[in-house]
């Protein structure tokens, strides 16, 4: 019965974390989660003569879960201040709160103090970990190069640069389409080799067929498992009745 009740809580967390892939298929930048299970170490069985016969494994518990932060598409939408990259790392992007988050998600507009925001009102950061200001009042023609130079009428703004999370590092994911290290003792590290791309954004790399399939599995799992308590919990009962004759 233990066995499967901790599978059947098992499933319903898979099921929880493909369901919130699934609502985050058309979030710019969103990045799945997943999530893997163990067994738990195997309970000995012994004979009458305490020698080893046999093992029963009690159930699985949550190993870990792991965000996949594999490339999205590219969409092409011409907005100049749309970015997408290519690489892995993440823009930097500074909160109302004044926190370093980071992010995908590269749909920016210049609010009314000239700063590049996302639309949580996060000011985007360049590789001088600074919010990018452009005066769009004068300015008439924005560039963004690959190797994240920002020009103004050709003239140089500033540079854009990438982050990533050092090997090891524990990753919190936040609303939507951000995130943070989990341990601040930590830094962020810059990312090598990566490329931008003006008016283009990354889509979710979220497969929704894919998902959908495994979300069926999951749940045949559950019922499959949710049979199986039943059955025990009848199983026992009756034994429980033969017991009072």
């Amino acid at each position: 019965m233990y066995s499967a009740s901790g599978a059947m809580k098992m499933n319903a967390l898979e099921q929880q974390i493909l369901s919130d892939n699934l609502a985050n298929i058309n979030t710019t930048g969103f990045k799945g989660e997943k999530v893997s299970f163990r067994s738990f170490k195997p309970n000995l069985i012994r004979g009458d003569d305490n020698k080893i016969v046999g093992s029963m494994v009690a159930g699985v518990n949550v190993h870990s879960t792991h965000n996949n932060f594999s490339q999205g598409s590219l969409r092409l939408t011409n907005n100049p201040l749309d970015v997408a990259i290519t690489g892995e790392g993440l823009f930097a992007v500074e909160t109302p709160s004044v926190d370093i988050q980071y992010t995908r998600n590269g749909h920016f507009s210049v609010d009314k103090d000239g700063f590049m925001t996302n639309a949580h009102g996060d000011k985007l950061l360049d590789q001088g970990l600074s919010p990018i200001v452009l005066d769009m009042r004068n300015i008439s023609d924005i560039s963004i190069k690959k190797d994240g130079s920002i020009l103004a009428d050709g003239k140089s703004v500033t540079r854009l640069t990438t982050f990533k999370f050092p090997q090891g590092a524990g990753i919190l994911r936040l609303a939507g389409d951000k995130f943070d290290l989990s341990d601040d003792g930590m830094v962020m590290q810059q990312a090598v080799g990566d490329s931008f791309h003006q008016g283009f954004l990354e889509e979710s790399n979220v497969n929704a067929v894919k998902s959908s399939t495994d979300m069926i599995k999951v749940m045949r799992h559950y019922e499959a498992n949710q049979r199986s308590l039943k059955t025990q919990a009848e199983t026992l009962r009756l034994l429980i009745e033969v017991g009072k004759i």
